[in-house]
């Protein structure tokens, strides 16, 4: 995902755990001719989950975003993003055809 279009290592945040190991990352796109953020991917090794470190990388990173001109952002998990005042404007649709 790091070589897709609009990918910037400064906005990524990553949480690392006291013995070293990687505790959360969380991947940040900023898709600045449309003023927008992505959050993607948001993930928290299963030890370490539960203690804030998603919310922490979450607001970290559209801190970092909003500075550079970001109006708003978009998350996955409704009732994750739901709990931080993100509010559901649209939803996507999936299509498959079976071969």
């Amino acid at each position: 995902m790091q070589t897709g279009p609009h990918f910037r290592p400064d906005l990524t945040t990553v949480i690392k755990a006291p013995n070293g190991d990687y505790a959360c990352y969380a991947g940040m796109w900023l898709e600045e001719q449309n003023r927008y953020a992505y959050l993607e991917p948001l993930c928290t090794v299963p030890a370490y989950r539960r203690m804030g470190l998603a919310a922490y990388a979450l607001v970290n990173s559209m801190q970092k975003t909003k500075r550079l001109g970001a109006k708003y952002c978009y998350g996955g998990s409704a009732s994750f993003y739901k709990s931080f005042g993100f509010e559901e404007i649209c939803q996507r649709e999936t299509w498959r055809r079976k071969w």
